[in-house]
């Protein structure tokens, strides 16, 4: 947000339309490896010998290939030759992200979850020193974008020498039946990651070519701070990703595996999205240039989205569940109805509420999705839905704004009612037996 307060909503939103269009067609720079590898390997340790190294060469030679074609597709768009070039460097931004994941997925899939969540923060903490630094000598947007790019590639580097320490040495080989014999075992998930990308960035592409970018820079001041709290998501989920595609033939796991990483993913995220509806406007400290009449849009924004962030806390781990165990056809089929709804509700809409209601598609989208990922596992999946603790869930958040709602009329510091009331609201999840030893201790490691 400081980054975006120094450089105006116009360049950030710019920015911003630019990294989602590439983010657009990120699964050009992975088709779906990083999550096969975690899957497979997970699954079957042998598969880390011969798959991983040959799989590593296919990354590199896409990693060059990728930036270049959203290039072209840019200028189909067209984007002006400064933003092309914009759009190149984002692109190997977005090819170097890939390339970390993609290491990242073999420490998921070997249950090394410890190392993973170091490695999960390392190229944010690089990224925020260097952006310190220009804070302090002088910041723009091609500089911030410049930072970028090195720490992509920082990172890459640093998680191949880590991986390499790890489990020795990885040369790439060029297998090429064995390469695209496991490709075509990849494509569903480069398929979900296609879709996925679409859904999560296609209203900011939207948005910045009907709106205008600084129409766009407004809703990504505010979606930033989805972004932000959904770390915790990617960070968390992942680990439970590998733990079903572990326990893939075995129900029972999967089942206590759903109920705890619920509980795990869904309380911070009930939390926190409450507390936005009550003092989210406290999040938006850092525009100190921004007019009243734009604080008060992102402020709008970001209360619709923090209700897309209530509905995917609550229900993200049954996606995990079926992305992990088979079911990559069924969901890639819903992310396209979901494009679908999200890409009419931002064409009619946009004209006429501009970000706002860019943000309350995404919330009708998420919906949608969350809805029809339990309905499936309902009738198609032998695991259990866990109806009691989602019920006991629902009742932790609306415990939680009724505290925040009656503590307001106290006259108490906003800082001091969210420490009363998350304290509280452990309590009621402690006692409602959301939390407990029991739970924890029945995690099936």
């Amino acid at each position: 947000m400081g980054v975006q307060d120094q450089v105006g909503h116009a360049d950030w939103g710019l920015y911003s339309g630019l990294f989602s269009f590439g983010f657009l067609f990120i699964a050009f720079s992975d088709l779906g490896i990083s999550q096969y590898v975690t899957k497979t390997l997970a699954a079957d340790k042998g598969f880390l010998g011969k798959h991983f190294s040959n799989l590593l060469t296919v990354k590199l030679i896409i990693a060059l290939i990728y930036p270049f074609i959203l290039v072209g597709l840019g200028a189909l768009m067209g984007y002006t030759t400064h933003q092309l070039w914009f759009l190149l460097l984002l692109c190997i931004v977005h090819a170097g992200n890939q390339m970390m994941a993609y290491f990242r997925a073999g420490f998921q899939a070997l249950q090394r979850f410890k190392i993973d969540g170091v490695l999960s923060v390392f190229e944010r903490i690089a990224l925020m020193a260097m952006v310190f630094y220009l804070f302090n000598t002088y910041l723009n947007i091609e500089r911030f974008i410049y930072i970028r790019v090195f720490a992509a590639l920082l990172g890459s580097v640093v998680f191949y020498l880590l991986f390499a320490g790890f489990e020795g040495w990885i040369k790439p080989r060029l297998d090429l039946p064995l390469i695209r014999q496991t490709l075509k075992k990849s494509f569903p998930f480069a398929m979900m990651t296609i879709l996925y990308s679409i859904h999560d960035k296609i209203d900011q592409v939207m948005l910045e070519r009907i709106g205008g970018a600084a129409e766009n820079g407004l809703y990504v001041g505010a979606y930033r701070w989805l972004d932000a709290f959904s770390m915790y998501l990617w960070t968390v989920l992942p680990i439970f990703f590998a733990r079903f595609a572990f326990f893939i033939r075995d129900f029972k796991a999967q089942e206590k595996l759903l109920h705890f990483g619920q509980v795990v993913v869904a309380l911070p995220m009930v939390f926190v999205s409450v507390f936005v509806f009550f003092y989210g406007e406290k999040l938006l400290f850092l525009f100190e240039k921004s007019s009243p009449e734009e604080v008060v849009i992102m402020s709008a924004c970001l209360n619709a989205l923090f209700v897309a962030v209530l509905f995917n806390g609550i229900f993200a781990i049954f996606s995990t569940l079926l992305t992990s165990t088979n079911h990559e056809r069924f969901v890639n089929r819903l992310a396209i109805v979901s494009i679908i709804i999200n890409i009419i509700l931002n064409a009619l809409f946009i004209p006429r509420y501009g970000a706002v209601a860019s943000a309350w598609a995404t919330v009708v989208s998420y919906a949608f999705l969350d809805i029809a990922y339990v309905v499936y596992i309902y009738y198609k999946i032998p695991v259990k839905i866990p109806w009691v603790q989602m019920g006991k869930i629902a009742l932790a958040g609306f415990f939680a704004a009724g505290l925040f709602g009656l503590l307001g009329n106290t006259g108490l510091e906003w800082y001091l009612i969210t420490i009363i009331v998350l304290i509280v609201f452990g309590g009621f999840c402690w006692l409602t037996g959301l939390v407990s030893l029991k739970k924890i201790s029945s995690f099936p490691v």
